[in-house]
């Protein structure tokens, strides 16, 4: 199976809430130096909240493909997560 194809099934895999099989088929596939390859790596890592190494991902996606609107989306949707701030939570 070419590098492309494994990479949509995992895509497809995680698109059917098969958050699991998807991580044991991106962990049996070779890295690829791709935008696709870090989109999906950081998608998984962020299925898992892994957020760190989901940055990390979508940062390396941005370093091939500068413009690519999913990856930045993805950053600043993990940014306001770990920025999120509850006040309520320090004034009992």
């Amino acid at each position: 199976m070419k590098g492309e194809e494994q990479i949509e099934t995992v895509r497809m895999l995680l698109k059917t809430e098969k958050a699991a099989e998807a991580k044991e088929a991106f962990d049996r596939m070779p890295a690829f130096n791709t935008t696709d390859y870090y989109l999906v790596k950081g998608s998984l890592a962020q299925k898992f909240q892994q957020w760190g190494e989901a940055i990390n991902a979508y940062n390396y996606a941005l370093e091939i493909d500068p413009e690519n609107i999913e990856a930045k989306n993805n950053l600043q949707f993990i940014q306001n997560i770990l920025n999120f701030w509850n006040s309520d939570q320090f004034n009992p």
